[in-house]
């Protein structure tokens, strides 16, 4: 410890030479850490103020935020350290040694109540890292010296992208030191400072990868304890790394053996820590509900309280959710931070997978619009947030309550004096009824005093329950939602819910029913059936059955009708079905040649076919059957399609002239003009006339039929 010694020595001797002038002047370079009977008599405060690091590798010790950060980690000189004149300043005695023959210091990077850490150069492996060295007060505790070693060696099992690397572990000038990864970014902090609260899907993805982090390190048995923006570091490319592992645990365990109290950052420190100082993995996700609530929002809860104001709110009061700062925040997110900041460790998720599990189902069913949404609370002048600053990234010693190593000192009786006088009692009296008037005003207006169960309106009318409330002198907003159940204008819950406290000037939310959510059938008659399941799904129905019909007026795979019609309201999620067009209807044409002209009509207008007739005279079939038809049998039609049938009219019929007394050729003419064939006899043939017709004059006979004349 000499090195040190002589050089923390120094630097209380020559405190004002030695604070450069980049240093805040509000607080020194480095405090000192309080004695044990300081932290057992009243929490104090063992870290400075947080610092804008755009560079580094981790923050300067695990319950600690560092000081302010060297602007460039690549000098080709120190960093400038100068003073006004007249003043002198005091040398790191760090920068420059070489560690253990192997890393060439630098520069100094950042420094707080812990450790300080350095640039340095691995001349090994020609790299640059970063050195973190314990403060020389922590390394007179032999306790303190073997669990830093033992946490050391775990955090190294930790290889992961998201948590900075542990390189090497030793010992210089009797202080322990890590060799850790250097990190080419700023810290969750720094970026808070200058940019406000983040957006919805940033916020997540930080979220995302440190829980990844987190799962690995669970399942190695090695829990962070000091979750919070100074230890997560947000590199320029990749994503974003978890600094620390277990240094707090070491840090902490040394002051709950030695001082009955527990270190942790106050703002983020889990219930189970202030109340019984015994963490497992949940604790480190409460811390992290904490900081996703921060960076939505811009601000921790309870940020305007004290430490131990603080500290008592995560033990007796419930994390808000988030939306009751900022209304755009949606459900999910909420329900995933109250999840991560239940007050009983049981109600958080049992380690960080399943936590990982559950945001990563949540980010991919939040729209793109919503994750780019963020809160209007902007950057901060740092300088003027010094207390906030202090809350939220510093590291208090909280005493733990139940501890068997605490003891009550009492005074040795004093002779009680014989003399009283009026005005001592007086006094007392009055100091007691003060004290007693202002607690009472605190107890009713601000502690427990001031919260009242909500009453019971989950069920009843919204005016009821706003008439309820408003009796109460309680603040109402109304939030409407669908219920398949819930009729309409009744309240399906409250927030806080039935029976939970809310202060008594507080607001209470109010679910109201719109009842069940009807959505219009959407008109797909004429579109593609191939779409119908898509556009149904689209508008919150339910696609049913699709079945094909053949049809003459649609074409082929559009949407002949749906079930419910068209523009008829329907509840969401119903069910409609569809029915598709084949197209024309196939026809085969069916023999109708040889049947009656009504039985051939029938049997193709039963088909759909459009007939029509004509009429011939046939020898061979008869009267009123069909002759031919068009098309012919087998061929195919579609439905409304022609087909012509010949009907016959039996055979042809004509009477025999009466060509008696007619010449040869008169008789043969009149004979043949009917289509009769003409047989001449001739009998001596002098007269050359027609004597007789055989069939007789008037006879009725086929066209065709031969008819026989004598000739005299």
């Amino acid at each position: 410890m000499g090195i040190f010694s002589s050089w923390r020595k120094r630097a209380g001797d020559q405190a004002p030479a030695a604070r450069s002038s980049k240093e805040p002047a509000t607080a020194p370079a480095d405090t000192e850490e309080p004695t044990p009977a300081e932290q057992t008599t009243t929490p104090s405060v063992t870290d400075n103020h947080s610092a804008n690091n755009e560079h580094s590798s981790s923050s300067p010790d695990s319950t600690d935020s560092s000081d302010e950060a060297a602007e460039d980690l690549f000098p080709d000189e120190p960093t400038d350290t100068s003073q006004p004149p007249n003043q002198q300043t005091l040398a790191d005695p760090l920068v420059g040694m070489l560690i253990d023959d192997r890393y060439r210091v630098n520069q100094l990077l950042a420094r707080g109540g812990m450790a300080t850490v350095y640039v340095a150069r691995d001349e090994r492996l020609d790299r640059l890292v970063a050195i973190k060295v314990m403060h020389p007060h922590l390394a007179a505790s032999d306790n303190f010296v073997q669990r830093f070693r033992r946490e050391a060696r775990a955090a190294a099992r930790i290889i992961h992208p998201s948590v900075v690397s542990v390189f090497d572990q030793g010992v210089v000038a009797g202080s322990g030191y890590l060799v850790m990864e250097l990190v080419d970014g700023p810290n969750l902090r720094s970026i808070l400072n200058r940019e406000g609260a983040l957006p919805l899907g940033r916020a997540l993805a930080y979220t995302e990868s440190i829980l990844h982090a987190l799962s690995l390190a669970h399942r190695t048995g090695v829990i962070h304890r000091d979750i919070k923006p100074e230890n997560v570091l947000v590199p320029a490319d990749g994503p974003v790394k978890v600094a620390d592992f277990g240094l707090a645990r070491a840090a902490s365990d040394v002051s709950a053996a030695t001082t009955g109290s527990v270190l942790g950052t106050v703002a983020y420190i889990a219930p189970e820590l202030v109340t019984e100082g015994e963490p497992d993995a949940r604790t480190d996700l409460y811390a992290l509900g904490i900081m996703l609530f921060e960076l939505l929002t811009g601000h921790t809860p309870h940020e305007n309280r004290t430490a131990m104001q603080v500290a008592w709110a995560h033990v007796h009061e419930d994390i808000p959710a988030p939306s009751t700062v900022e209304k755009w925040i949606p459900t999910e997110v909420d329900e995933f931070v109250c999840a991560l900041t239940a007050r009983d460790p049981i109600d958080r998720p049992h380690d960080a997978q399943a936590a990982l599990d559950h945001l990563v189902r949540l980010r991919a069913e939040l729209p793109d619009s919503l994750l780019a949404q963020r809160s209007d609370v902007g950057p901060k002048d740092v300088e003027d947030l010094t207390d906030q600053i202090r809350l939220r990234g510093e590291t208090v010693a909280l005493p733990v309550s139940d501890r068997s190593s605490q003891r009550i000192r009492t005074k040795a009786p004093t002779r009680k004096k014989k003399r009283r006088t009026p005005v001592l009692i007086a006094t007392i009296l009055t100091l007691l009824i003060a004290a007693g008037a202002a607690f009472s005003w605190w107890w009713f207006e601000y502690g427990p005093g001031s919260y009242i169960p909500v009453p019971q309106v989950v069920g009843v009318t919204s005016e009821d329950a706003i008439d309820t409330l408003k009796a109460l002198n309680l603040s109402v907003q109304r939030d409407d939602a669908f219920d398949d159940d819930v009729p309409a204008n009744i309240v399906i819950s409250t927030v806080p819910g039935p029976d939970e406290k809310v202060h008594k000037n507080g607001t209470v939310t109010l679910i109201v029913s719109k009842g069940v959510e009807m959505i219009e059938v959407p008109d797909l008659i004429g579109t593609d059936g191939s779409e119908f399941e898509d556009t149904l799904t689209a508008a919150r129905l339910t696609p049913g059955e699709v079945t094909e019909e053949y049809s003459e007026t649609v074409e082929k795979g559009l949407i002949i009708s749906t079930d419910p019609s068209p523009g008829q309201s329907i509840k969401h999620h119903s069910t409609v079905t569809a029915v598709v067009s084949k197209g024309r209807e196939p026809i085969t044409i069916p023999n109708v040649v040889g049947i009656s002209e009504d039985e051939a009509s029938s049997t193709l207008t039963d088909l759909g076919l459009q007939v029509s007739t004509s009429e011939e005279f046939s020898d061979d079939v008869e009267a009123g059957l069909v002759i031919s038809q068009d098309p012919v049998a087998d061929e195919i039609r579609y439905r409304s399609d022609s087909i012509s049938l010949v009907i016959s009219l039996g055979p042809e019929m004509t009477t025999v002239p009466n060509v008696v007394r007619m010449t040869e050729d008169e008789a043969v003419a009149a004979l043949e003009a009917r289509g009769l064939v003409v047989n001449i006899e001739r009998v001596f043939a002098q007269f050359g006339r027609v004597v007789m017709v055989e069939p007789g004059v008037g006879t009725e006979v086929r066209v065709g039929s031969t008819v026989t004349i004598r000739m005299v």
